[in-house]
């Protein structure tokens, strides 16, 4: 079995605030080769119809290029169920397709909105076939997205959804918050077939809050999910955002001000020397 995480990136979130260049700056000085760029609804800040212009793949490609980074993901959370969803999610395609990105990350809907989202799904997927991706439905966090909750959800969403650019992003500690009922090793291992692409998020629980320390400092089992990755080849991104955590009910707060560049520094740094040594 291999022991080492496929494409393992760092997702740009822990960054909220913060530019682009001191962010790629860090990952390649901490040791990791590959970033996802973290542009999701409601999670960060700063979000317009410019970052997925020409111009701005062209400043990211020259970003990653000076740095010796490379991408494979995008974060796209949005509400898929929205009216709009077709149309913003197109500019993401044609947005990973000038960067070569393979993996569009994106959490859902409500359970109430499902039919909606598969409808808009079932649109949009052969765009983004076209163009090369795959777009990777994340289990959520908080009520907002709790059409995917379980490992079941998921499945039977890839189902109803029936083209082969869908797939799961599976995000252990998304389920913490949501459903801490469940068995995050459990469930991880029962989605991992049907996966393209992992969040490795780890979960410290402090007065009944979820906040994201380094991986392996946490609460989730990664000794065991880590070597099923390892061995399955499913490119990761460690997704800590540090501007960011959850209350006890599961719903986000973002603070005012960004993370320190160095809490980011150390936390990269941990994590690297954690997974490592979880995978022996």
């Amino acid at each position: 079995m291999s022991k080492t995480i496929t494409q393992l990136a760092v997702n740009t979130a822990m960054f909220d605030g913060h530019d682009l260049a001191h962010a790629f700056s860090i990952i390649a000085e901490t040791g990791y080769r590959y970033l996802e760029l973290a542009y999701n609804e409601g999670y960060v800040g700063n979000l317009n119809p410019t970052l997925f212009s020409t111009a701005s793949a062209g400043r990211v490609k020259e970003l990653m290029q000076e740095h010796g980074l490379s991408t494979v993901a995008l974060g796209c959370t949005m509400n898929l169920a929205g009216a709009d969803m077709v149309e913003k999610f197109r500019m993401r395609i044609r947005f990973a397709h000038m960067l070569g990105v393979r993996c569009l990350n994106a959490c859902t809907t409500q359970m109430a909105e499902r039919e909606q989202m598969i409808k808009n799904l079932k649109a949009i997927a052969p765009e983004a076939a076209d163009s090369g991706c795959v777009i990777c439905l994340e289990n959520g966090g908080d009520p907002n997205y709790d059409a995917f909750t379980t490992a079941e959800d998921g499945i039977r969403l890839l189902e109803e959804v029936g083209h082969s650019a869908v797939a799961l992003n599976i995000d252990p500690g998304n389920m913490l918050s949501l459903a801490p009922e469940l068995d995050p090793v459990e469930q991880t291992l029962a989605m991992l077939p049907y996966a393209e692409h992992f969040h490795v998020k780890d979960v410290e629980m402090r007065n009944g809050e979820f906040w994201f320390p380094p991986i392996g400092e946490g609460v989730i089992d990664y000794a065991t999910i880590l070597p099923a990755l390892a061995e399955r080849g499913i490119p990761c991104s460690l997704e800590i955002p540090l501007r960011m955590h959850r209350q006890a009910d599961s719903w986000p707060i973002r603070s005012a001000e960004p993370a320190p560049l160095e809490d980011s520094r150390t936390v990269l740094t941990r994590s690297l020397a954690g997974i490592q040594r979880l995978l022996g």
